[in-house]
């Protein structure tokens, strides 16, 4: 079973796929604002991954804000 845990969802996903598993996504909500600004946008990341059987994954996400800064600092 590869390892995803705290990879971005579209990282892991790649990850999954190319390891032969099917999976299924649980995404729960936070206790931050679920919009983004103008110096944050929210990506997914995988905060559980649980094996239902021997090629499927369960993985469930959560939305983090994820800074950006401007001019790259």
């Amino acid at each position: 079973m590869p390892d995803v845990l705290a990879l971005p969802l579209a990282k892991a996903e790649v990850i999954v796929k190319a390891a032969g598993f099917r999976y299924r996504i649980r995404r729960i909500t936070s206790g931050y604002r679920q919009e983004e600004t103008e110096n944050g946008r929210l990506e997914e990341y995988v905060v559980r991954q649980q094996e239902l059987s021997t090629s499927e994954l369960l993985l469930t996400t959560v939305k983090k804000r994820k800074e950006v800064l401007r001019h790259g600092f």
